[in-house]
């Protein structure tokens, strides 16, 4: 008997079908395998995306350009009427990648949409709806990081692609990392905020790239959407009560060499 109720404590903290959770960039690849995710367990999903597409598993939707901060606080008015929110992932974000024809080895640039959609506005979201995120019991706040916000660009796995990895990504994900930590000493103790920071997800890159990338990671694959969306399902359950202020590298070992 008290075997099973300890088995039924333990389905009951991954379960989230009590929780409100508000998903950012919840159209895109990693954004609907959370809000899947988040669906079976069952927990209340709304999703913000610039792109209004039909995903079955959102409750309430809300069609917002994160870049636009009067758009941002026109979804605030519009969610006064939702009584809490009990998760909020911050998963919108321009990728690491642009694809063009014409590629000079080791050339960087620098655009400033990344750091205002990767950084700026979503911490400005954030502010926003920490408000709602204090009513709620177990409040979690959970940033989609990468591991370039640690690592440094290997240019080798780009050469002769046409991929070209942006230096302003690495920097707005290297600020949201350490802005998570920074917020999770200030909201604490009814909120918990930390970061995931995702290896490669596998999404069609060229062959050249796939195999210089399998060479350096040691569970030889790149990443399934499912691998990081599970991790962002721990952070916002109970199983993660006890943690604030992390960031986890999900990468398949890439990191370690």
């Amino acid at each position: 008997m008290v075997l099973k109720r300890n088995i039924l404590k333990k389905i009951r903290m991954l379960n989230l079908s009590k929780k409100v959770c508000l998903i950012t960039g919840c159209n895109g690849y990693l954004g609907k395998s959370i809000c899947q995710l988040f669906k079976k367990l069952g927990a209340t999903v709304i999703g913000i995306d610039i792109i209004n597409k039909k995903n079955d598993n959102l409750d309430n939707f809300f069609k917002v350009d994160l870049n636009n901060k009067n758009q941002i606080d026109t979804l605030i008015k519009k969610m006064k009427k939702i009584k809490k929110i009990d998760v909020l992932v911050n998963n919108a974000a321009f990728l690491a990648n642009s694809k063009t024809k014409n590629i000079k080895e080791k050339k960087l640039f620098y655009n400033h949409k990344y750091e205002n959609l990767n950084l700026t506005n979503t911490i400005y979201l954030t502010n926003c709806v920490i408000p709602f995120l204090r009513k709620s019991k177990n409040g979690s706040i959970v940033n989609i990081c990468s591991i370039y916000a640690s690592l440094a660009y290997d240019y080798n796995l780009y050469k002769n692609t046409n991929m070209k990895p942006s230096l302003a990504y690495g920097v707005s994900k290297a600020g949201l990392k350490h802005y998570s930590k920074i917020l999770a000493s200030i909201v604490s103790p009814k909120i918990r905020v930390n970061s995931i920071s995702p290896g490669g997800i596998l999404r069609g890159q060229p062959k050249k790239f796939i195999s210089k990338y399998l060479s350096k990671t040691p569970i030889s694959r790149m990443a399934k959407e499912k691998d990081i969306s599970n991790v962002v399902a721990f952070f916002a359950s109970d199983y993660s009560i006890y943690i604030t202020g992390q960031d986890l590298i999900v990468d398949g070992g890439y990191s370690i060499s």
